[in-house]
């Protein structure tokens, strides 16, 4: 018999399911995918819901079709959404706003690790994403995202490096306005950005050694 034909399978949130945020005579991101998988006679699928947050994964894996053979998952955007009120509480020094920010981390942690317990009981390759950064007009709210944000992203990157699989670096890629339908979902540019980046992964990602590399594809 031979190989099995390649089936990606993305999971997520908005990330992955950004169909509602493109104009209507633009491709969503699982309509560019499929074409790329179509000229590779691979097959490509969603059930990535948007507003879902890493809690709903083990539901999305009940939905996988039967032959997936690579699933890549963007998940924790809205869990990291959820925190924010958090990020106005009021400390009284620097020490008490980490001990704070060290609390959200430990939160998310533990529900990401949780996450990937139950994708990694299917044994099938896997890659995850890191969280860009989001587009907002406010320069305060940016800034004080951007440490929260790496501090989630550090944990993606570290269980990703236990488990050995490989990471696509959205955080690195989503690097130009226009990648932003509006603050938080990507447009037609970001979209194609990240399907750019699942087949580069395929083309070059080694799964069988379960050895974690980050990837962060960048057009220039």
């Amino acid at each position: 018999m031979g190989a099995a034909i390649p089936h990606i399978v993305l999971l997520g949130d908005s990330t992955i399911d950004n169909k509602f945020y493109v104009c209507k005579d633009e491709l969503a991101i699982i309509d560019q995918l499929k074409m790329k998988a179509q000229e590779r006679s691979w097959k490509a699928t969603s059930v990535a819901v948007d507003g879902h947050s890493i809690s709903h994964i083990p539901l999305q894996l009940t939905k996988i079709p039967q032959d997936t053979t690579h699933l890549f998952i963007s998940i924790g955007g809205n869990d990291a959404l959820s925190y924010m009120q958090r990020l106005n509480t009021s400390v009284n020094n620097l020490g008490e706003g980490l001990i704070l920010l060290n609390e959200i981390k430990k939160e998310f942690e533990e529900d990401y690790v949780n996450m990937l317990k139950h994708v990694s009981t299917l044994q099938i390759p896997t890659t995850i994403c890191t969280m860009y950064k989001p587009n907002f007009d406010n320069p305060k709210q940016k800034l004080m995202c951007e440490p929260a944000l790496s501090a989630l992203n550090d944990v993606i990157i570290t269980e990703a490096t236990k488990l050995g699989i490989a990471v696509i670096d959205l955080k690195t890629i989503f690097n130009d306005p226009i990648d932003y339908a509006n603050a938080i979902e990507p447009a037609t540019q970001g979209g194609l950005k990240i399907v750019e980046n699942i087949i580069y992964v395929m083309d070059n990602h080694q799964f069988t050694k379960k050895v974690c590399a980050i990837y962060a594809k960048i057009n220039k």
